[in-house]
Protein backbone atom coordinates (compact mmCIF):
# COMPACT_ATOMS: atom_id res chain seq x y z
CA UNK A 1 0.00 0.00 0.00
CA UNK A 2 2.90 2.32 0.73
CA UNK A 3 3.95 2.01 -2.93
CA UNK A 4 0.54 3.04 -4.16
CA UNK A 5 0.30 6.23 -2.14
CA UNK A 6 3.77 7.51 -2.96
CA UNK A 7 4.79 9.64 -5.86
CA UNK A 8 8.16 9.06 -7.37
CA UNK A 9 10.38 11.73 -5.88
CA UNK A 10 12.75 13.18 -8.41
CA UNK A 11 14.96 16.07 -7.59
CA UNK A 12 16.55 18.57 -9.89
CA UNK A 13 19.49 20.20 -8.20
CA UNK A 14 22.05 22.83 -8.83
CA UNK A 15 25.32 23.16 -6.99
CA UNK A 16 25.41 25.72 -4.25
CA UNK A 17 28.29 27.73 -2.99
CA UNK A 18 31.02 25.58 -1.33
CA UNK A 19 29.58 22.48 -2.99
CA UNK A 20 26.48 22.10 -0.80
CA UNK A 21 23.28 21.32 -2.65
CA UNK A 22 21.16 24.41 -3.09
CA UNK A 23 17.37 24.35 -3.20
CA UNK A 24 16.05 21.51 -5.35
CA UNK A 25 12.34 21.39 -6.07
CA UNK A 26 11.09 17.85 -5.34
CA UNK A 27 7.70 16.55 -6.44
CA UNK A 28 6.43 15.95 -2.93
CA UNK A 29 3.73 13.46 -1.94
CA UNK A 30 0.38 14.94 -0.95
CA UNK A 31 -0.40 12.06 1.43
CA UNK A 32 1.86 10.68 4.12
CA UNK A 33 2.41 6.88 3.89
CA UNK A 34 1.89 6.26 7.60
CA UNK A 35 2.48 2.51 7.42
CA UNK A 36 5.92 3.10 5.94
CA UNK A 37 6.63 5.89 8.44
CA UNK A 38 5.77 3.43 11.23
CA UNK A 39 8.13 0.81 9.77
CA UNK A 40 10.96 3.34 9.55
CA UNK A 41 10.26 4.41 13.15
CA UNK A 42 10.50 0.74 14.17
CA UNK A 43 13.93 0.66 12.53
CA UNK A 44 14.79 3.67 14.68
CA UNK A 45 13.80 1.73 17.78
CA UNK A 46 16.25 -0.97 16.69
CA UNK A 47 18.92 1.74 16.40
CA UNK A 48 18.13 2.86 19.96
CA UNK A 49 18.43 -0.77 21.03
CA UNK A 50 22.04 -0.77 19.89
CA UNK A 51 22.79 1.42 22.90
CA UNK A 52 20.20 -0.03 25.23
CA UNK A 53 21.05 -3.71 24.85
CA UNK A 54 24.57 -3.19 26.22
CA UNK A 55 23.65 -0.55 28.81
CA UNK A 56 21.01 -2.89 30.26
CA UNK A 57 23.24 -5.99 30.27
CA UNK A 58 26.46 -4.55 31.67
CA UNK A 59 26.20 -6.84 34.72
CA UNK A 60 26.08 -10.11 32.73
CA UNK A 61 28.67 -8.71 30.33
CA UNK A 62 31.06 -8.01 33.20
CA UNK A 63 30.64 -11.61 34.37
CA UNK A 64 31.42 -12.87 30.86
CA UNK A 65 34.53 -10.67 30.60
CA UNK A 66 35.99 -10.39 34.11
CA UNK A 67 38.54 -7.60 34.39
CA UNK A 68 37.67 -6.06 31.01
CA UNK A 69 36.45 -2.44 30.67
CA UNK A 70 32.98 -3.44 29.49
CA UNK A 71 31.59 0.10 29.92
CA UNK A 72 33.51 1.09 26.79
CA UNK A 73 31.24 -1.25 24.85
CA UNK A 74 28.52 1.38 25.37
CA UNK A 75 30.50 4.55 24.68
CA UNK A 76 32.15 3.14 21.57
CA UNK A 77 28.98 3.85 19.60
CA UNK A 78 28.93 7.49 20.77
CA UNK A 79 32.57 7.94 19.76
CA UNK A 80 31.68 6.78 16.24
CA UNK A 81 29.05 9.50 16.11
CA UNK A 82 31.48 12.17 17.28
CA UNK A 83 34.15 11.30 14.73
CA UNK A 84 32.09 10.19 11.74
CA UNK A 85 28.70 11.91 12.08
CA UNK A 86 29.23 14.20 9.11
CA UNK A 87 30.59 11.32 7.00
CA UNK A 88 27.40 9.36 7.68
CA UNK A 89 25.45 12.28 6.28
CA UNK A 90 27.71 12.37 3.23
CA UNK A 91 27.36 8.62 2.64
CA UNK A 92 23.58 8.87 2.90
CA UNK A 93 23.54 11.78 0.46
CA UNK A 94 25.78 9.83 -1.92
CA UNK A 95 24.11 6.41 -2.05
CA UNK A 96 20.60 7.52 -1.08
CA UNK A 97 18.69 6.93 2.18
CA UNK A 98 17.03 3.69 1.05
CA UNK A 99 20.32 1.93 0.31
CA UNK A 100 21.94 3.45 3.39
CA UNK A 101 19.21 2.13 5.70
CA UNK A 102 19.20 -1.37 4.23
CA UNK A 103 22.99 -1.58 4.36
CA UNK A 104 23.12 -0.28 7.94
CA UNK A 105 20.49 -2.78 9.10
CA UNK A 106 22.35 -5.65 7.44
CA UNK A 107 25.63 -4.60 9.07
CA UNK A 108 23.88 -4.20 12.43
CA UNK A 109 22.31 -7.64 12.15
CA UNK A 110 25.63 -9.32 11.36
CA UNK A 111 27.47 -7.45 14.13
CA UNK A 112 24.74 -8.16 16.67
CA UNK A 113 24.62 -11.87 15.91
CA UNK A 114 28.41 -11.97 16.16
CA UNK A 115 28.25 -10.34 19.60
CA UNK A 116 25.77 -13.00 20.72
CA UNK A 117 28.62 -15.52 20.48
CA UNK A 118 30.43 -13.54 23.24
CA UNK A 119 33.79 -13.70 21.43
CA UNK A 120 37.09 -12.50 22.91
CA UNK A 121 36.70 -8.97 24.29
CA UNK A 122 38.79 -7.24 21.57
CA UNK A 123 36.62 -8.94 18.94
CA UNK A 124 33.47 -7.86 20.80
CA UNK A 125 34.71 -4.27 20.81
CA UNK A 126 35.50 -4.48 17.10
CA UNK A 127 31.95 -5.70 16.44
CA UNK A 128 30.61 -2.82 18.55
CA UNK A 129 32.55 -0.33 16.45
CA UNK A 130 31.14 -1.89 13.28
CA UNK A 131 27.67 -1.79 14.80
CA UNK A 132 28.30 1.82 15.78
CA UNK A 133 28.83 2.64 12.11
CA UNK A 134 25.49 1.00 11.32
CA UNK A 135 23.81 2.92 14.14
CA UNK A 136 25.19 6.20 12.89
CA UNK A 137 23.98 5.66 9.34
CA UNK A 138 20.52 4.66 10.62
CA UNK A 139 20.03 7.79 12.73
CA UNK A 140 21.02 9.95 9.76
CA UNK A 141 19.31 8.11 6.90
CA UNK A 142 15.99 7.25 8.58
CA UNK A 143 14.91 10.84 9.40
CA UNK A 144 16.15 11.95 5.98
CA UNK A 145 13.86 9.43 4.28
CA UNK A 146 10.96 10.07 6.67
CA UNK A 147 11.10 13.79 5.92
CA UNK A 148 11.14 13.10 2.18
CA UNK A 149 8.15 10.77 2.37
CA UNK A 150 5.96 12.94 4.61
CA UNK A 151 3.45 15.32 3.11
CA UNK A 152 4.45 18.95 3.80
CA UNK A 153 1.63 19.42 6.32
CA UNK A 154 2.68 16.34 8.30
CA UNK A 155 6.44 16.81 8.17
CA UNK A 156 6.77 18.52 11.55
CA UNK A 157 4.63 15.84 13.18
CA UNK A 158 6.72 13.07 11.61
CA UNK A 159 9.95 14.68 12.79
CA UNK A 160 8.52 15.14 16.29
CA UNK A 161 7.70 11.43 16.29
CA UNK A 162 11.26 10.63 15.20
CA UNK A 163 12.64 12.73 18.05
CA UNK A 164 11.18 10.19 20.49
CA UNK A 165 12.89 7.13 19.01
CA UNK A 166 15.76 6.92 21.49
CA UNK A 167 13.70 7.29 24.66
CA UNK A 168 10.98 4.93 23.45
CA UNK A 169 13.51 2.37 22.21
CA UNK A 170 15.41 2.43 25.48
CA UNK A 171 12.20 2.04 27.50
CA UNK A 172 11.00 -0.88 25.38
CA UNK A 173 14.37 -2.59 25.69
CA UNK A 174 14.20 -2.22 29.47
CA UNK A 175 10.80 -3.91 29.44
CA UNK A 176 11.63 -6.89 27.22
CA UNK A 177 15.31 -7.68 27.76
CA UNK A 178 16.09 -10.62 30.01
CA UNK A 179 19.09 -11.21 32.25
CA UNK A 180 21.45 -12.74 29.71
CA UNK A 181 23.65 -10.73 27.35
CA UNK A 182 23.95 -13.34 24.59
CA UNK A 183 20.18 -13.89 24.12
CA UNK A 184 19.58 -10.13 24.09
CA UNK A 185 22.23 -9.56 21.42
CA UNK A 186 20.96 -12.46 19.32
CA UNK A 187 17.37 -11.22 19.47
CA UNK A 188 18.42 -7.69 18.56
CA UNK A 189 20.51 -8.89 15.62
CA UNK A 190 17.63 -11.03 14.35
CA UNK A 191 15.23 -8.07 14.60
CA UNK A 192 17.65 -5.88 12.62
CA UNK A 193 17.82 -8.52 9.89
CA UNK A 194 14.03 -8.91 9.83
CA UNK A 195 13.55 -5.15 9.58
CA UNK A 196 16.01 -5.00 6.67
CA UNK A 197 13.82 -7.49 4.78
CA UNK A 198 10.62 -5.61 5.67
CA UNK A 199 11.97 -2.25 4.52
CA UNK A 200 13.50 -3.80 1.37
CA UNK A 201 9.93 -4.76 0.48
CA UNK A 202 8.21 -1.58 1.69
CA UNK A 203 10.45 1.30 0.63
CA UNK A 204 9.78 2.08 -3.05
CA UNK A 205 12.78 2.10 -5.33
CA UNK A 206 11.20 5.10 -7.00
CA UNK A 207 12.15 7.34 -4.09
CA UNK A 208 15.18 8.97 -5.65
CA UNK A 209 17.30 11.74 -4.21
CA UNK A 210 19.84 13.93 -5.93
CA UNK A 211 23.21 12.36 -5.25
CA UNK A 212 26.43 13.93 -4.05
CA UNK A 213 29.96 12.64 -4.41
CA UNK A 214 31.23 10.44 -1.58
CA UNK A 215 31.94 12.40 1.62
CA UNK A 216 35.13 14.36 2.04
CA UNK A 217 36.82 16.06 4.96
CA UNK A 218 35.74 19.35 3.38
CA UNK A 219 32.11 18.47 4.15
CA UNK A 220 32.73 19.63 7.72
CA UNK A 221 33.66 23.09 6.42
CA UNK A 222 30.60 23.15 4.15
CA UNK A 223 28.23 22.23 6.97
CA UNK A 224 29.64 24.41 9.71
CA UNK A 225 29.76 27.49 7.47
CA UNK A 226 26.19 26.98 6.18
CA UNK A 227 23.67 28.06 8.85
CA UNK A 228 20.72 26.07 7.47
CA UNK A 229 22.82 22.90 7.77
CA UNK A 230 24.29 23.44 11.23
CA UNK A 231 21.56 25.37 13.10
CA UNK A 232 19.48 22.26 13.99
CA UNK A 233 22.65 20.42 15.04
CA UNK A 234 23.77 23.27 17.31
CA UNK A 235 20.52 23.19 19.25
CA UNK A 236 20.53 19.41 19.46
CA UNK A 237 24.08 19.31 20.78
CA UNK A 238 23.26 21.83 23.53
CA UNK A 239 20.07 19.93 24.38
CA UNK A 240 21.91 16.58 24.53
CA UNK A 241 24.61 18.09 26.76
CA UNK A 242 21.98 19.00 29.35
CA UNK A 243 19.43 16.22 29.00
CA UNK A 244 21.42 13.11 29.89
CA UNK A 245 23.33 14.90 32.66
CA UNK A 246 20.14 16.22 34.27
CA UNK A 247 18.30 12.93 34.00
CA UNK A 248 21.28 11.33 35.74
CA UNK A 249 21.81 13.83 38.57
CA UNK A 250 18.58 15.77 39.19
CA UNK A 251 16.78 12.96 41.09
CA UNK A 252 19.60 12.74 43.62
CA UNK A 253 20.26 16.48 43.76
CA UNK A 254 16.60 17.21 44.52
CA UNK A 255 16.18 14.18 46.81
CA UNK A 256 13.37 12.99 44.55
CA UNK A 257 14.19 9.49 43.26
CA UNK A 258 10.77 9.28 41.58
CA UNK A 259 12.11 11.71 38.97
CA UNK A 260 14.40 9.06 37.46
CA UNK A 261 11.70 7.30 35.38
CA UNK A 262 9.53 10.40 34.96
CA UNK A 263 12.00 12.84 33.35
CA UNK A 264 12.72 10.77 30.20
CA UNK A 265 9.00 10.12 29.69
CA UNK A 266 8.02 13.78 29.85
CA UNK A 267 10.81 14.53 27.39
CA UNK A 268 9.18 12.09 24.95
CA UNK A 269 5.80 13.77 25.45
CA UNK A 270 7.38 17.15 24.76
CA UNK A 271 8.92 15.94 21.51
CA UNK A 272 5.57 14.60 20.30
CA UNK A 273 3.95 17.93 21.20
CA UNK A 274 6.65 19.80 19.29
CA UNK A 275 5.87 17.81 16.15
CA UNK A 276 2.24 18.93 16.27
CA UNK A 277 3.06 22.55 17.14
CA UNK A 278 5.68 22.71 14.36
CA UNK A 279 2.83 22.55 11.85
CA UNK A 280 2.02 26.18 12.76
CA UNK A 281 5.14 27.53 14.50
CA UNK A 282 8.58 27.83 12.94
CA UNK A 283 10.83 25.08 14.40
CA UNK A 284 13.64 27.55 15.05
CA UNK A 285 11.32 29.61 17.25
CA UNK A 286 10.37 26.45 19.15
CA UNK A 287 14.04 25.66 19.81
CA UNK A 288 15.19 29.13 20.93
CA UNK A 289 11.97 29.79 22.85
CA UNK A 290 12.15 26.36 24.45
CA UNK A 291 15.66 26.98 25.73
CA UNK A 292 14.59 30.32 27.18
CA UNK A 293 11.56 28.75 28.86
CA UNK A 294 13.79 25.99 30.29
CA UNK A 295 16.11 28.58 31.80
CA UNK A 296 13.18 30.46 33.34
CA UNK A 297 11.55 27.34 34.81
CA UNK A 298 14.82 26.02 36.23
CA UNK A 299 15.48 29.50 37.64
CA UNK A 300 12.13 29.38 39.39
CA UNK A 301 13.01 25.90 40.73
CA UNK A 302 16.26 27.26 42.16
CA UNK A 303 14.40 30.11 43.86
CA UNK A 304 11.55 27.87 45.10
CA UNK A 305 13.18 24.71 46.49
CA UNK A 306 9.93 23.27 47.80
CA UNK A 307 8.58 22.97 44.25
CA UNK A 308 11.89 22.27 42.50
CA UNK A 309 11.05 18.66 41.60
CA UNK A 310 7.66 19.50 40.05
CA UNK A 311 9.13 22.45 38.17
CA UNK A 312 11.94 20.25 36.89
CA UNK A 313 9.34 17.93 35.36
CA UNK A 314 7.84 20.90 33.52
CA UNK A 315 11.28 22.07 32.38
CA UNK A 316 12.16 18.64 31.02
CA UNK A 317 8.83 18.55 29.18
CA UNK A 318 9.92 21.79 27.50
CA UNK A 319 13.31 20.24 26.72
CA UNK A 320 11.46 17.63 24.68
CA UNK A 321 9.94 20.46 22.65
CA UNK A 322 13.47 21.72 21.99
CA UNK A 323 14.50 18.29 20.71
CA UNK A 324 11.43 17.86 18.52
CA UNK A 325 11.79 21.36 17.13
CA UNK A 326 15.40 20.67 16.15
CA UNK A 327 14.50 17.56 14.17
CA UNK A 328 11.60 19.40 12.50
CA UNK A 329 13.96 22.23 11.54
CA UNK A 330 16.10 19.98 9.31
CA UNK A 331 13.48 19.55 6.55
CA UNK A 332 12.03 23.02 7.19
CA UNK A 333 15.36 24.67 6.36
CA UNK A 334 16.57 22.20 3.72
CA UNK A 335 14.37 21.21 0.80
CA UNK A 336 16.61 18.53 -0.73
CA UNK A 337 17.36 15.05 0.56
CA UNK A 338 21.12 15.50 0.18
CA UNK A 339 21.11 18.66 2.28
CA UNK A 340 18.88 16.99 4.85
CA UNK A 341 21.30 14.09 5.06
CA UNK A 342 24.21 16.46 5.71
CA UNK A 343 22.19 18.35 8.33
CA UNK A 344 21.21 15.08 10.03
CA UNK A 345 24.85 14.01 9.98
CA UNK A 346 25.85 17.20 11.79
CA UNK A 347 22.95 16.69 14.20
CA UNK A 348 24.21 13.19 15.00
CA UNK A 349 27.76 14.47 15.46
CA UNK A 350 26.95 17.35 17.82
CA UNK A 351 24.31 15.27 19.61
CA UNK A 352 26.90 12.62 20.39
CA UNK A 353 29.38 15.26 21.54
CA UNK A 354 26.74 16.66 23.88
CA UNK A 355 25.81 13.24 25.23
CA UNK A 356 29.44 12.31 25.69
CA UNK A 357 30.41 15.56 27.48
CA UNK A 358 27.40 16.61 29.56
CA UNK A 359 27.43 13.96 32.27
CA UNK A 360 31.19 14.14 33.00
CA UNK A 361 31.00 17.95 33.22
CA UNK A 362 28.14 17.85 35.73
CA UNK A 363 29.90 15.07 37.64
CA UNK A 364 32.96 17.31 37.93
CA UNK A 365 30.84 20.25 39.10
CA UNK A 366 28.92 18.07 41.55
CA UNK A 367 25.26 17.06 41.49
CA UNK A 368 24.36 20.14 43.53
CA UNK A 369 25.19 22.26 40.49
CA UNK A 370 22.39 20.66 38.45
CA UNK A 371 19.98 23.60 38.55
CA UNK A 372 22.59 26.36 38.00
CA UNK A 373 24.03 24.40 35.07
CA UNK A 374 20.56 23.88 33.62
CA UNK A 375 19.88 27.62 33.81
CA UNK A 376 23.20 28.44 32.16
CA UNK A 377 22.65 25.91 29.37
CA UNK A 378 19.15 27.26 28.75
CA UNK A 379 20.33 30.87 28.48
CA UNK A 380 23.26 29.94 26.26
CA UNK A 381 21.09 27.69 24.11
CA UNK A 382 18.47 30.39 23.62
CA UNK A 383 21.03 32.95 22.50
CA UNK A 384 23.12 30.67 20.33
CA UNK A 385 20.20 29.05 18.51
CA UNK A 386 18.37 32.35 18.01
CA UNK A 387 21.43 33.68 16.19
CA UNK A 388 21.95 30.48 14.21
CA UNK A 389 18.34 30.20 13.05
CA UNK A 390 18.23 33.90 12.23
CA UNK A 391 21.25 33.44 9.96
CA UNK A 392 19.70 30.32 8.42
CA UNK A 393 16.41 32.06 7.68
CA UNK A 394 18.16 35.07 6.18
CA UNK A 395 20.22 32.83 3.90
CA UNK A 396 17.12 30.93 2.75
CA UNK A 397 15.26 34.18 1.98
CA UNK A 398 18.08 35.18 -0.32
Amino acid sequence: MARCCLLRLTVTARAAKHGAMAHPIPHLPDRTPWALIAALYAAGLIAAGQFAKVSLTLGPLALAYPGSPVAFAVSGVAVMGIVFGVYAGGITASIGPRRAILLALAVSAAAGLGQALLPAFPVLMGLRVIEGAGHLVLVVAIPTLMAGLAAPRDRGLVMGLWATFFGVGFALAALVLGEGAAPAYAAHGALAGLMAVILWKMVPRGVVAARRPLPRLADHLVIYTTPRLFAPALGHGIYAFAFLALVTYLPEALAAPWLAPVLPVVGIVGSLAAGAVARDVAPGALVAGGFLAMAAIFGLALAWPGQAAALSVLAMLVSGIVAGGGFAAVPALNTGDADRALANGALAQLGNIGTFAGTPVLAALGGGASLPMAIAVGVFGAGATALAYRAANRANVR
